[in-house]
């Protein structure tokens, strides 16, 4: 018994301010749309997440809008300036408030002139004699746009789970959605990954299930800040006493903390015990042992989705050469017809892509690609099933899911303009040119949902420990699991469930 209170107790003091973190952050990652009004200056973080020379992601693209004037974007927003890059201007008006509703995945200019905008927050048209981006309502799911391509006369709008096909000159109460086939080697399962993903936030049932775990680390800050009042208020009620003071309220206090941090801490604990376990399993070290895992969906859930590509897309291009389209996924490059009616088939040889993602894919001549990923930049033939590294010139090396999910060059973004092809790392930044990030640019907030994310993976304990950050998780849940059971343990025994 002695043993349980020791561990629970000493162990709570300890990881509580950390179980807040966790809690309070997980609940902003749940909903992210209605926190994407809010940001935090970056100089209040540690320097890893400042901005130097175009690093952080801070481009994906470019696009150029003839003459001398050229539009960069990406988690910075969107911005006019010139070849030169001699000026900058923002060039958001129309956007939603807020750095995560500025952040573009695609600028695409159709070929009858129009300028189309994939952000986070939706899929956006630009009124040219205004300047002002107009948002394109759709009733989704999830109104993340990826990616913007055209073939002839036909647009091609990318959501992580569905297309929106319009002609190039179409208005937008006549633009259409389409769900892809499935694939053929489609096995009917879900990644183990995947599951432990949705179990861990609720969304396994959706909103209901997310608010359910929402009001679970509510319940868990309760416990902890209860748990606190439990270890401090009877020594200063002691204190108060010998002063001759008051301890009424303070006793009510306590007494109140006590009974219902044992009644809902009893209530939750198998639900806080299996989401640990679940949370434990979705950052390295412990990811690498489920990585390729799949398993059954779960019948009357969200992964029980009709759509096989349901938040499974990412990219797409078609592919004039071999007249198909190319569509890239979480689970890599498929080929589609050119009228998507026929089962998308996997590219025999393809350029490995990082599970994070792919953030570069251009046609830089017919039938060649460049695609780009945390994994490299790849040349990539799909019909002379040919690939290289564009960057060292080697031949790719052979990679699995249960690795380190980056390379050696963490690619982010490329902009390519006549000639030139720049090319941006992650860390790094800008790669193989010398342009100068102006301050105003460097100085662009960062989301709340972002560094709710960097907190809730641990990543902004990098700053202190460097790379062993990646073993807080896996500990930290132990110990955590090792509370919950010191807890229980103690209930059952008060209770006369168990004996000593």
């Amino acid at each position: 018994m002695k043993k349980w209170k020791w561990i629970h107790k000493w162990f709570s003091l300890i990881l509580g301010f950390f179980v807040i973190l966790w809690a309070v952050s997980g609940i902003i990652l749940n909903h992210r749309t209605l926190v994407s009004s809010i940001d935090v200056n970056r100089n209040w973080l540690p320097e890893v997440y400042r901005y130097h020379n175009w690093n952080n992601a801070a481009i994906r693209g470019g696009l150029p809008l003839g003459g001398d004037s050229l539009l960069i974007y990406g988690n910075v927003g969107v911005w006019l300036t010139d070849t030169a890059f001699s000026a900058y201007n923002p060039f958001w008006d129309g956007f939603p408030d807020g750095t995560d509703n500025r952040k573009i995945n695609k600028l695409f200019r159709t070929k009858s002139g129009q300028v189309y905008a994939a952000t986070q927050s939706g899929l956006y048209q630009l009124d040219a004699e205004k300047s002002v981006w107009q948002n394109i309502p759709f009733n989704l799911h999830d109104s993340r746009f990826l990616d913007i391509t055209q073939r002839e006369d036909k647009l091609v709008f990318l959501t992580r789970s569905e297309l929106i096909i319009a002609d190039d000159i179409a208005s937008p109460d006549q633009f259409s959605r389409f769900e892809l086939p499935r694939a053929v080697d489609d096995d009917g399962r879900v990644s183990l990954f995947r599951t432990l993903w949705v179990l861990h936030s609720g969304e396994i049932y959706g909103q209901i299930g997310i608010l359910l775990v929402d009001l679970l680390a509510v319940i868990l800050i309760f416990l902890t800040v209860s748990g606190y009042i439990w270890f401090f208020y009877p020594k200063w009620i002691r204190r108060r006493k010998r002063a001759a003071k008051p301890v009424v309220n303070q006793v009510s206090q306590l007494k109140f903390n006590q009974k219902w941090h044992n009644k809902l801490g009893i209530w939750v604990v198998g639900f806080l015990l299996f989401n640990t376990f679940t949370g434990m399993f979705l950052r390295p070290p412990l990811l690498i042992a489920i990585a390729e895992s799949r398993v059954g969906k779960i019948p009357f859930s969200t992964l029980s989705d009709p759509n096989p590509w349901h938040d499974h897309l990412r990219m797409i291009q078609w592919n004039d050469a071999g007249k198909y389209w190319i569509v890239g996924t979480n689970e890599g490059l498929y080929q589609a017809d050119a009228e998507f009616q026929d089962l998308l088939r996997p590219f025999k040889t393809q350029p490995p892509l990082s599970v994070m993602g792919i953030n570069v894919f251009e046609e830089l001549s017919a039938g060649i690609f460049a695609v780009g990923s945390f994994n490299g930049l790849f040349l990539w033939q799909p019909d002379q099933e040919y690939v290289r590294d564009m960057i060292t010139g080697e031949l790719p090396k052979a990679t699995s899911n249960a690795g380190s999910p980056i390379g050696q060059h963490m690619i982010s973004g490329m902009i390519r303009h006549n000639e030139r092809m720049m090319l941006f790392d992650y860390d790094r930044g800008l790669m193989n040119e010398s342009v100068a990030m102006p301050q105003k640019i460097a100085q662009q907030p960062m989301p709340l949902w972002n560094l709710a994310l960097e907190v809730h993976t641990a990543r902004i304990f990098q700053a202190i420990i460097g790379n062993f950050y990646i073993l807080i998780i896996p500990l930290f849940g132990l110990a955590f699991l090792l509370l919950l059971w010191a807890g229980l343990m103690r209930w059952l025994r008060k209770k006369k469930v168990i004996f000593k």
